[in-house]
């Protein structure tokens, strides 16, 4: 080998393909929780718009009694 710190270009390739598919996994990941997140904010609304609601009807209920 020569003294110039190079890498040979097949062990070059075969580092950029790696880094490559970590970033695209990556993005990926965060994607998915980011669809994770909404999921999750969606639900807990509903859930406190029906807590809201039979809070509502919860209330009236005694208070007829």
């Amino acid at each position: 080998m020569s003294k110039t710190n190079k890498m040979p270009p097949q062990l070059l390739a075969h580092f950029k393909k790696k880094q490559e598919e970590q970033e695209g996994t990556s993005k990926e990941g965060q994607q998915s929780d980011k669809d994770k997140r909404k999921e999750a904010v969606k639900k807990a609304r509903v859930r406190l718009e029906e807590k809201k609601k039979g809070n509502k009807e919860g209330g009236e209920k005694e208070g007829k009694k």
